[in-house]
């Protein structure tokens, strides 16, 4: 029985943990190759997956590392006593390419979360070559612009999670978390921003949003991850604001824990996930990370963009507000200060309907044998019209 060989950039958009924690419950006897240092060997091999190879990328020049793509790729092919590889399955654009410009004759699928803000470059018959699959219903138009052959659209319910203790049955993670973070209260709001990827203007706009609601009365702590573009400058900010205006303190803790929810869910009442503008946002935040928040209990306030709106029900597990619009945050953040009781329903509302997985394995459209590279849709799954997609 034919292999697939999955290419995997884990510093590319939309591939963290969440994705990597995905990967190695649906890994089997598949190969994992890793575009990126022994740093990120040993981060993938931290999640659960098994990694056959290793790529050390040129960064932000994915086509450079297509030859020594090639080498890895023919070793692991030739692996004696396992069976062949039927196909190389790409997780983003920077892996897509890559393995587009190896040196094979195997066929080249790309499962794609998120996009980076510039597209790598590539000759467009090599990118003919590749049917792209967005996961989530909202990528899709940007990969369609982009040149790219657009496939069926991948559910985010298509992943598995991975078993986790919802966090009122970690009490002592949660104190132990809650005091590293300076959290006195025990019902104090605690505040995480979605760092797959991070974001400097979502944090921005959540920084003056919390600011606000500090004037009103309503103090929190946000956590964020430290790799936010200008956080720091962020951080000042909210200082001056603080010392200037008055009212509640609002608390800005700056943890690279907050890529994992895993780790710090236990802690962490919501999370926040919001676009200044209706233009699209790059990169937009995976639907896999915001669904690892959801499946640890974790509720989402977002945008209402149709990556959320697809894994979110408004007022059960999360809020969707209109996307921009501020006064929306700040009214959803005080009435979640003044009711604590509204974060924690929601959390068992979001565990609820996220955190169990896939009890069926393997989705088809990963099994080599059930799967057409002509595009034949899932069961399950509504085939994504390519034309319709570039609109």
């Amino acid at each position: 029985m034919s292999r697939t060989a999955h290419v995997l950039d884990p510093a590319a958009p939309g591939c963290g943990v969440a994705l990597c924690d995905a990967l190695s419950i649906l890994q089997e006897e598949d190969s994992l190759v890793i575009l990126g240092g022994c740093d990120r060997v040993r981060e993938a091999e931290a999640r659960g997956v098994v990694v056959d190879g290793a790529v050390p990328m040129p960064l932000r020049v994915p086509r450079l590392a297509s030859p020594q793509l090639a080498r890895v790729l023919r070793t692991v092919m030739n692996a004696p006593g396992r069976g062949p590889i039927g196909r190389i399955m790409a997780w983003s654009e920077s892996a897509l390419v890559a393995a587009l410009g190896a040196d094979h004759r195997v066929p080249v699928v790309g499962q794609i979360a998120a996009v980076s803000g510039r597209p790598p470059r590539i000759e467009p018959w090599r990118r003919s070559r590749a049917r792209v699959h967005p996961i989530g219903p909202e990528i899709g138009p940007q990969l369609a612009r982009r040149g790219w052959r657009i496939g069926e659209a991948r559910s985010a319910t298509d992943f598995p999670m991975q078993d986790v203790a919802h966090r009122s049955g970690r009490r002592v993670d949660r104190a132990g978390i809650r005091r590293q973070w300076g959290v006195e209260g025990a019902n104090e709001l605690v505040v995480a921003m979605s760092a797959d990827p991070p974001s400097s203007s979502a944090l921005s706009t959540m920084l003056t949003a919390a600011a606000t609601a500090g004037v009103a009365g309503r103090g929190l702590t946000l956590v964020a991850d430290p790799a936010s573009g200008q956080a720091m400058a962020a951080a000042r900010r909210l200082i001056e604001s603080d010392g200037r205006l008055g009212g509640e303190a609002v608390r800005l803790v700056f943890d690279e824990r907050v890529r994992d929810p895993r780790v710090v869910a236990p802690a962490v009442d919501v999370v926040v996930t919001i676009d200044r503008t209706d233009a699209p946002p790059y990169p937009p935040v995976s639907v896999l990370a915001l669904r690892a928040w959801l499946a640890c209990g974790v509720p989402l306030i977002t945008s209402d963009r149709r990556n959320a709106a697809s894994l979110v029900e408004d007022g059960v597990d999360g809020r969707l507000l209109p996307i921009g619009d501020r006064n929306s945050l700040i009214q959803v953040l005080m009435r979640m200060v003044d009711e604590p009781s509204l974060a924690v329903d929601m959390g068992h509302a979001a565990a609820a309907r996220h955190g169990r997985g896939l009890v069926s394995g393997r989705p088809d459209w990963l099994r080599l044998e059930d799967y057409a590279l002509e595009g034949r849709p899932s069961v399950g799954m509504d085939s994504a019209n390519p034309m319709a997609a570039s609109r």
